[in-house]
C-alpha cells in the first residue's frame, strides 16, 4: 500500500487520534482548520477540545506529515500528536473577556512588525499601520497561565466590536511596548557567547572576543523583537551611542524576532552586497513565516525607519 497524500493523512488523524488519547478525551471535539500564519503561510491546524475547557491548543500537522513521509509509522505519528496534546492540556476555562472586553485588554495590546508585501492576505483581515515598506499589526498578550499561547491577533472584526480605531490601537501598542516587551541592544559577540556557553562570569567574559561593529536588536523575550524599532526613546538611545563615536548604522532584517545592526566601521556596508546577503539568508536559514524583509534599512530620529 502506497503512502497517503496530505489530505488523506489529515483525515486519518482526525479519525484515529482519540484511540491514542486518555479516556477523558473520549467525547472531545476534533476539528481541522486552515490557519494563515505570518507571510501568508497556510498551515493545517488540528484542535482537540474537551468538554471541560472552552479552548484548545492548535497542533500543526505539516511537520507530522513530513515525519510520516520520511518513514515513521502512522501509529508512532499519532502517538506523538496525542502526547503533544496531553502536555498542552488547559485545565481551566478561558475567560473570554480577556479578549472581548476592551477595558481589560487595552493595557496588554502590543505591536508586531511584519513584511507588508508578503502578508497581503493576512492584512486584509487585520488592522495595520505602515512603517516604511513594513506593516505594524496588533496583538493581545494573554494570561501567562495559558500554556503554549502567547497572544491573540487583533482582527478588524475584533477592533470593530471594541468600538475603537486603528489609530487608537497603534497609540496603545506603542505605549505598552516598552513596559511589556522592552527592547535589548547587545553586541553580536555577547549574544553568541550566551548561546554557546550560557551566562559568563566577569573573568570568562573578558576572555571572549569582543565585536562592537555588529549588534543584535530585539526584546528580552527574543520573540517578535523586531518591534523594538517602534520604541522611539529606545531607538534614539541606540542612535546616540553611534553618534557619540561619529558613526552611523545599517539595520538588517534578520527575522520578525530581531534586527542585526551593522556599524559604519564594518566591512559589510555596501548596500547591494547587504541586500544579496539578506536574500541568501532568508532563502536558506530563516523559516518562511519568520522572514521580515529582503533589503537593509537606515534609522533616523527625524524619520524613523527608512530604506538604506
Amino acid at each position: 500500500m502506497g503512502k497517503m497524500r496530505f489530505e488523506q493523512f489529515t483525515n486519518a488523524v482526525v479519525e484515529k487520534i482519540r484511540e491514542y488519547l486518555p479516556e477523558s478525551f473520549a467525547n472531545a471535539v476534533v476539528d481541522l482548520q486552515t490557519v494563515v500564519k505570518n507571510n501568508d503561510l497556510k498551515l493545517t491546524g488540528l484542535t482537540i477540545r474537551t468538554q471541560s475547557s472552552n479552548i484548545s491548543p492548535t497542533i500543526y500537522l505539516e511537520q507530522f506529515f513530513e515525519r510520516y513521509q520520511n518513514g515513521e509509522e502512522m501509529s508512532r505519528v499519532l502517538e506523538h500528536i496525542a502526547d503533544l496534546r496531553i502536555r498542552h492540556e488547559v485545565r481551566d476555562t478561558f475567560d473570554i473577556k480577556q479578549i472581548t472586553d476592551f477595558e481589560q485588554v487595552k493595557d496588554r495590546i502590543v505591536p508586531r512588525v511584519v513584511g507588508k508585501k508578503w502578508n497581503e492576505e493576512l492584512l486584509k483581515v487585520r488592522p495595520y499601520t505602515d512603517i516604511s515598506d513594513l506593516a505594524v499589526t496588533y496583538h493581545i498578550l494573554l494570561d501567562d497561565k495559558i500554556e503554549g499561547t502567547a497572544s491573540v491577533a487583533v482582527t478588524n472584526a475584533l477592533m470593530e466590536s471594541w468600538g475603537t480605531s486603528k489609530e487608537k490601537l497603534h497609540s496603545l501598542a506603542l505605549k505598552n511596548l516598552p513596559l511589556l516587551l522592552p527592547g535589548t541592544f547587545q553586541s553580536m559577540s555577547s549574544v553568541l557567547s550566551a548561546l554557546i556557553v550560557g551566562d559568563l562570569d566577569d573573568e570568562e567574559a573578558a576572555m571572549m572576543p569582543q565585536d562592537d561593529l555588529m549588534f543584535v536588536l530585539s526584546n528580552k523575550q527574543r520573540m517578535f523583537g523586531a518591534s523594538a524599532i517602534l520604541d522611539k526613546d529606545f531607538m534614539n538611545g541606540v542612535t546616540e551611542k553611534f553618534m557619540e563615536t561619529g558613526r552611523y548604522f545599517i539595520l538588517l532584517p534578520s527575522s520578525v524576532h530581531d534586527w542585526i545592526i551593522v556599524s559604519s566601521d564594518s566591512e559589510y556596508m555596501d548596500t547591494a552586497q547587504l541586500t544579496e546577503m539578506i536574500q541568501d539568508v532568508n532563502a536558506g536559514q530563516v523559516a518562511p513565516d519568520e522572514r521580515l524583509s529582503d533589503h537593509p534599512y537606515r534609522y533616523t530620529t527625524e524619520n524613523g525607519l527608512i530604506f538604506a
